[in-house]
């Protein structure tokens, strides 16, 4: 059985995956995850969800990846997982984390590089490298410092404590909590929503943001200024400004599904 799936369903990229019992990951794992990722690039899609099939998102990292590695063969590694990190942050559509579970170490670093996670109300969260000499490989530390500031990703590291999704998401870590039962149909739901949404202003939107967490605010507006001013021009803004003003606020509001987002 294939670790991963991958399927297209109205424009969203779906990429499930699972290797039981733990859910594990491996260097083979983590690369064929990329590459299905770098495929929803390729075909265009204007969402992505990923998921896992099993009972709980991931354990993290087989352990078996870890022993006896050396500093150059480890950090050959990590630049490997750091190709499937930051692809996903790169990506030019909204991606979703739908997890259930344990969701663990290297499981809790992939979910962060999403846009948004949306979690089961039976999710368990922790960053559990301490427990083994280990820190957050794969930028947890720092990617949960970025969500919910550095003095909780400090106690979420150094306790290794394990955190329901209720915690998380008062946190800022998470976006939502729903019922397990619920879990891919509300991603689905969401993903869909983003999907048929103006395309272009979605990647404006996560570069934007993406420019201010990197280099501050006052770059970020001027980047905005440089790179976000091309909206104007697109199909997509121009036919919604002109609905709005030949229908008027209120028709808008109510029969905005009329206009269609074609991402031009």
């Amino acid at each position: 059985m294939d670790a991963t799936k991958y399927e297209v369903l109205d424009s969203v990229a779906v990429l499930s995956f699972t290797n039981p019992p733990a859910e594990l990951y491996t260097q083979e794992f983590l690369s064929d995850v990329a590459k299905r990722v770098e495929q929803a690039k390729r075909d265009e899609v204007r969402a992505m969800v990923i998921w896992s099939d099993g009972g709980l998102f991931s354990g993290g990292v087989d352990l078996h990846e870890f022993k006896g590695k050396s500093q150059r063969e480890a950090a050959a590694m990590l630049a490997e997982g750091f190709e499937l990190i930051n692809g996903i942050e790169d990506a030019t559509f909204p991606v979703i984390a739908a997890v259930n579970g344990q969701v663990l170490a290297a499981g809790l670093e992939l979910a962060l590089a999403c846009d948004m996670i949306i979690a089961s109300d039976d999710a368990v969260f922790s960053q559990v490298g301490a427990l083994i000499g280990a820190t957050t490989f794969l930028g947890g530390a720092y990617r949960i410092a970025e969500r919910c500031g550095p003095a909780r990703a400090r106690e979420i590291v150094y306790t290794a404590g394990r955190y329901p999704a209720e915690t998380f998401e008062r946190w800022n870590i998470i976006n939502r909590v729903v019922p397990l039962a619920d879990l891919r149909d509300e991603a689905m739901k969401l993903a869909r929503e983003f999907a048929a949404g103006p395309a272009l202003a979605h990647e404006m939107t996560k570069r934007l943001i993406k420019h201010s967490s990197t280099y501050g605010i006052r770059a970020a507006d001027q980047y905005n200024v440089e790179n976000a001013t091309y909206l104007f021009e697109s199909a997509d803004m121009q036919k919604a400004v002109n609905f709005m003003l030949t229908e008027g606020p209120r028709r808008f509001i109510q029969n905005h599904d009329e206009i269609i987002f074609e991402g031009r």
